[in-house]
């Protein structure tokens, strides 16, 4: 009987229900992992446009998580989602909605920074959208629009000038942009030429590297005899800037002067334009002024003294000639003041020692 049992139609049916249950259990506990471990986050974003609940949660393109709900909360929308509890965010988290594709279903992308982890009780506020196709198209219809002049009717044509002038610019330039285009495909067709060029100038280098290379000796002495120059210049830098330091003092000055007596000055020079003219319309050259002072060099020279070998200057005095009966009268008065210091005059002429007289006159008073 339990023979007839099992090869009856019932149980085979029954067996193969049983079967698919299991079957079925099987592959959602290995697909769906109910009993795995995830967190809890939510994210609050600009819009949710093509995210829906299900959609899935990547960190850099990995699959982590779920999108649990949606809900509006104020000008934006609060997305909660759950994340595996192996890869928490952390540090400062940011999220957005990417898409593989043009259509407008969307994936969550969050990523987090070194840190500890999120706290799943704050939402993601550091989250951005990318903008609909109807928002984009939008965005370039207003730019095209405004290109094109806006509103106003004057400026609708600004883009068919525009390609009109440069239509203009450009006409009997083709031929010359053709020869040089060919120019180039044969440069390129050949390029051995500039490879060899490149070579010569690394050799080039090579060389005046090489160069410099033998003569670092000659460059180091060179480099180390500016040393002492460098330190001159450092010592009397010092004295150049206390001369820059006296000059913007005398500046003042000189700015205070010019602005007080400037205008004097200027019309002293003024005044002196017409002797100096006449000065030089009489004067044929400078040795004609010198000539001009009088000579004083006939009544001082200078001279050595023997005992001291100083320079001592002796005074010749001048000579006078008088009547004789003058001259007697002179000399008597002479004689009256310091005896013995006038001879008899002989034809009205006497040497007198004037300088005792003069001085010991002055001492009598």
């Amino acid at each position: 009987m339990l023979r007839r049992f099992v090869a009856s139609r019932a149980f085979v049916s029954v067996l193969g229900g049983a079967l698919a249950v299991v079957l079925a259990a099987v592959g959602a506990v290995f697909f769906l992992n109910p009993l795995q471990r995830t967190v809890g986050y939510c994210a609050l974003m600009p819009d949710a446009i093509g995210l829906y609940t299900g959609n899935d949660v990547k960190v850099r393109g990995i699959k982590v998580g779920t999108v649990t709900a949606l809900r509006p909360e104020g000008t934006g929308v609060r997305v909660d989602f759950t994340v595996d509890a192996a890869h928490p965010l952390r540090g400062q988290v940011s999220a957005t909605t990417v898409s593989d594709t043009i259509v407008a279903d969307r994936d969550l992308a969050v990523l987090g920074t070194k840190g500890a982890d999120w706290n799943p009780g704050s939402c993601i506020t550091k989250t951005v959208t990318p903008k609909s196709l109807t928002q984009t198209f939008s965005a370039l219809s207003k730019v095209a629009d405004e290109i094109q002049g806006g509103d106003d009717p004057a400026q609708r044509d600004r883009v068919k000038q525009a390609i009109t002038l440069f239509d203009q610019a450009t006409a009997g330039t083709g031929p010359k942009m053709n020869d040089t285009i060919q120019q180039l495909a044969a440069a390129l067709r050949s390029p051995d030429a500039a490879i060899g060029h490149i070579g010569s100038l690394i050799d080039k280098v090579n060389d005046l590297t090489t160069s410099v290379a033998n003569g670092w000796g000659g460059l180091r002495e060179m480099l180390n005899g500016f040393a002492p120059i460098l330190q001159v210049v450092n010592d009397v830098w010092d004295q150049v800037v206390e001369i820059v330091n006296a000059i913007k003092t005398i500046l003042p000055w000189l700015n205070d002067i010019t602005v007080k007596y400037g205008g004097p000055i200027l019309r002293l020079l003024d005044g002196s334009v017409p002797y100096v003219q006449l000065l030089g319309a009489n004067v044929g050259s400078l040795q004609q002024l010198i000539d001009m002072i009088p000579s004083i060099g006939s009544i001082f020279r200078s001279v050595t003294d023997p005992q001291t070998g100083r320079v001592a200057v002796a005074y010749a005095p001048p000579r006078v000639a008088l009547p004789d009966a003058e001259a007697e009268q002179v000399c008597a008065a002479l004689n009256a003041l310091a005896p013995g210091h006038c001879d008899a005059p002989a034809n009205g002429m006497t040497g007198v020692d004037l300088m005792p007289i003069v001085l010991g006159s002055a001492g009598m008073k």
